[in-house]
This record gives structure tokens, C-alpha cells and sequence, in this order.
């Protein structure tokens, strides 16, 4: 990210003192570059030159403000970052590949109602991640590069402090009863197509949109959906609009 932003994005809310070290997430290091050859440009400048400076943003609260911090190729939470209030999901009756997983407290009232009302259009949603640790990120990246190698690693694995999964309000979700691929079919799969289609009207948005890697530095990932409330995430459905630029726009206009 370009040093003019630098002090420009972090959203300066109370919430965030009780976090402690995740008051402006600037990374340890640069790694824009890394996803591959193409990913050249910055996603914050492409997003500002075709947005107007006067477009209205939606008014949002303080906690609605909390979940909106930026986590990125560019930004990083620290390694000591932990959210407070996560809770295990199967106590809630949220179907999860294992019965460990956590995510924030805040998120969990919207994510039962956006399974319950996937189950009654007939598909069964399950949480295949959750929550995930700076340390656990980083054994998940090093088992890619080893796996796929460097460049594309970084095309599907975000390095540590990078995953927007330490934010806990991030799930990769799939179906229960999917054949074949658990992640990459689920997208052209009912249940994906249902996700695609409803999971903003419960304040859930896709992250990594098909045909975005050029500004997210990403693979197109129809299964990872990260929690923005409800008025964010319906002005990024409706609009089109990738979440990752929306929400850097977001934070340089709370700073002004």
C-alpha cells in the first residue's frame, strides 16, 4: 500500500483499544506482488478512480464500524491478535466440520439465520473453517508452499496476519451432502449458487468474487464468505462491488 495511506486506514473506534496492537493494520512486510505476475495495480487506487468522492456510504454504528476493519495483501493483524468474545458454533446448532470451531459471538445470531434459511430453500450448510489463529494460519500457508510451491500458494493462502479468518467473523462454508470437490465445485452447486444469491441479506459477503484476483491477489473462492453487517454488505451486492476495495473506501471516508 502506498505510504499516503498510511494513518488512513484503520477505523477508530473504542472497540479497538480493547483489542490492543489492532488499531491500523500496516503488514510487517510488502507483499502486494507476491500472488502472482498479475497482480500489479493497487486495489484501493482502481476502486477511488471509477467512485465518486461524494458517494454516499451507508451510516453505520460503532460495533457495525468494528467489522469493518481492513485485512488484506496489504494490511495485517498483529500475530498477538485474538478477538475476545469467540464461541464454539456447534453450541448454537450451527452444523461445522468440527465440533471446535470458533467465530465471534456478534456474528452468530445472522450466520443461524442464514443457515436456517438455506436449509428451508433445501440446502444444508456446514462452516468447513472458522476462526483461525496467527499461528494456525501460518502452519495452513507453509503447508500450501510446500504443497503447491510459492507463487501459487499465494494465489490461494493468505500468509500469516493476512487471513481475514483471525478476524473470526469468517467462514469457509460448504455443503453437507457436495459431491465431489468440497471447495471448488461448491460454487456452481445449488448451495453455492443459494450463498451467492442471499448470504448479503444476512450481512455475509463472498470476498474473493470470480473474476477479482487482479485486484484481491486471490483465486476466485465462491466458498469464503466474511461478516460485514448488513448494510455494508447489501451496498457491495447491490453495487458489485469488491468487498476488499469497498472497505478501504470505507475507512478513508470514516477518516475524514
Amino acid at each position: 500500500m502506498k505510504r499516503l495511506l498510511v494513518g488512513l486506514i484503520c477505523v477508530s473506534v473504542p472497540f479497538l483499544a480493547l483489542y490492543g496492537a489492532v488499531s491500523c493494520f500496516f503488514p510487517k512486510e510488502s507483499v502486494k506482488n507476491t500472488p502472482g505476475s498479475d497482480y500489479k495495480e493497487n486495489t484501493y487506487d482502481i476502486y477511488v478512480n471509477n467512485h465518486s468522492d461524494e458517494e454516499d456510504v451507508p451510516a453505520l454504528s460503532a460495533i457495525e464500524k468494528q467489522l469493518l476493519v481492513v485485512v488484506d495483501r496489504d494490511h495485517a493483524l498483529a500475530a498477538d491478535f485474538e478477538p475476545p468474545d469467540l464461541v464454539n458454533i456447534t453450541d448454537f446448532g450451527i452444523r461445522a466440520r468440527d465440533k471446535s470451531m470458533q467465530l465471534r459471538r456478534v456474528i452468530i445470531q445472522d450466520l443461524k439465520a442464514m443457515f436456517d434459511a438455506a436449509e428451508i430453500a433445501g440446502h444444508k450448510l456446514m462452516v468447513f473453517s472458522a476462526y483461525r489463529s496467527y499461528k494456525t494460519q501460518e502452519q495452513v500457508y507453509n503447508y500450501w508452499v510446500n504443497t503447491l510451491g510459492q507463487e501459487e500458494a499465494d494465489r490461494s493462502s493468505a500468509r500469516p496476519g493476512h487471513s481475514e479468518h483471525q478476524l473470526g467473523t469468517t467462514v469457509d462454508v460448504t455443503a453437507l451432502d457436495l459431491e465431489g470437490d468440497v471447495f471448488n465445485d461448491f460454487g456452481s452447486s445449488e448451495a453455492g449458487i443459494w450463498m451467492a444469491e442471499n448470504a448479503y441479506k444476512y450481512g455475509f459477503v463472498m470476498s474473493y468474487p470470480e473474476g477479482s484476483e487482479l485486484l484481491t491477489g486471490y483465486k476466485y473462492e465462491p466458498w469464503h464468505f466474511r461478516y460485514v453487517g448488513k448494510k455494508v454488505a447489501k451496498a457491495i451486492f447491490e453495487n458489485n462491488l469488491i468487498p476488499c476495495n469497498y472497505l478501504l473506501f470505507l475507512a478513508t471516508k470514516n477518516k475524514k
